[in-house]
C-alpha cells in the first residue's frame, strides 16, 4: 500500500494518458460490450480488435497504434470462429500479414473459469505482452450467481489484478436482460447485478434500431472522458467478397426499440438538415438549447 502526500505528489509531472482509442479508454482501464442477442454485440467485438490490432480506423474512432491483442471467446467453435476472421476482414480490406498482433484463445470447452482459468489464461500470456484482453462472454468465464454483487465482485477484482498485472485494457461482452433493453436507461444495461456498471471505465452499449432491421444504436458510457452523442451502425453484407462489417450511419437517427416503438418508416437524418440551418443562422450555439428548439 502506497500513501502519497498530495502536495509532494503534485511535482509528479503528469504524463498523457495512454489511449487505445481516442477519447474513449486508456491501458489498464476496463471497457464493456453490452448489448441484446440481437445486436450482433460478438460480430461488434471482433470487428473492434481487429481495428486495434491493426492500428485502423474503428467506426468514427481514431485508433492511435496497433496494440497486442489477446481475445478469449468461449461460445464459437473454432471453425465458425475462424469464418468470421476472414469474412470479416475481406468486408475491411485487411490482409492476414495485417493481423499477427490478434491472438486468438479459443476457449470453449477448456473450463477456464474463475480465478483459475484466469491464472491460467494470464500465465499462458506471459510472453505475448498483451496490452488489450478481451473475454467473450462475461459469464462464461465468472463464477457464482450473475445477480450476487459478492460472485461479481470477485470476477471484476480478478481483471483489476490482470490489468495491473499485464498493464493491458481488460475488457467484456456481457448481454442484456430479457425485457426491451431500449426501455431501460443506459446505466441500468447488462443483465445481473448493478455492481458491474459501476465498475467499468468505458461501455459500448447496443440497442436494436426503432424501425431499421439491420442497424444498431451505439451509445457509450465513460469514466475518464466526455460524453459522445449516440449514432447508428449498420450492418452490411457484401454478396461478391462474402465479407461483412458494421458501418456507421449517421444520416439514420439514433432512435432505439422500445415496447412502444413500431416499425415504420423514419425520415433520413439528412431531411432535417435544413431546419438546423434555419435554426443555427450560420451562428453557434450552446448544444442544449439547439437540441430543445430542434425537437
Amino acid at each position: 500500500i502506497r500513501i502519497l502526500t498530495a502536495s509532494e505528489w503534485m511535482l509528479t509531472p503528469l504524463l498523457p494518458a495512454e489511449q487505445i482509442i481516442t477519447d474513449l479508454f486508456d491501458v489498464k482501464d476496463k471497457f464493456a460490450v453490452i448489448g441484446g442477442s440481437k445486436t450482433r454485440k460478438t460480430f461488434f467485438t471482433l470487428q473492434m480488435i481487429m481495428a486495434l490490432a491493426t492500428g485502423r480506423p474503428f467506426l468514427k474512432w481514431h485508433v492511435p497504434k496497433a496494440r497486442t491483442v489477446v481475445h478469449v471467446q468461449y461460445e464459437i467453435t473454432e471453425r465458425h470462429f475462424l469464418e468470421r476472421l476472414i469474412r470479416m476482414a475481406r468486408a475491411e480490406g485487411i490482409d492476414r500479414a495485417e493481423l499477427t498482433n490478434l491472438h486468438i484463445i479459443n476457449a470453449r470447452g477448456l473450463n477456464l473459469t474463475g480465478k483459475r482459468g484466469i491464472d491460467q489464461i494470464s500465465k499462458s500470456l506471459s510472453s505475448y505482452k498483451p496490452e488489450v484482453i478481451l473475454f467473450d462472454p462475461l459469464y462464461k468465464i465468472s463464477e457464482g450467481v450473475e445477480n450476487a454483487a459478492e460472485d461479481m465482485k470477485i470476477i471484476l477484482s480478478q481483471f483489476d489484478h490482470l490489468a495491473e498485472k499485464t498493464s493491458a485494457a481488460v475488457g467484456y461482452v456481457h448481454h442484456d436482460p430479457k425485457g426491451q433493453a431500449g426501455d431501460r436507461s443506459t446505466r441500468d444495461r447488462g443483465a445481473g447485478s448493478n455492481v458491474l456498471s459501476r465498475d467499468y471505465d468505458a461501455a459500448f452499449v447496443l440497442t436494436e434500431h426503432a424501425s431499421e432491421e439491420d442497424a444498431v444504436v451505439l451509445e457509450m458510457l465513460l469514466r475518464n472522458y466526455r460524453p459522445q452523442e449516440p449514432f447508428v451502425i449498420e450492418w452490411a453484407e457484401d454478396d461478391e467478397s462474402g465479407g461483412y462489417c458494421f458501418q456507421a450511419r449517421e444520416d439514420i437517427a439514433p432512435e432505439k426499440k422500445t415496447a412502444n416503438s413500431k416499425r415504420a418508416a423514419q425520415p433520413a437524418l439528412l431531411s432535417y438538415l435544413s431546419i438546423a440551418q434555419i435554426i443555427l443562422e450560420n451562428n453557434e450555439m450552446e448544444i442544449g438549447v439547439f437540441k430543445s428548439i430542434f425537437k
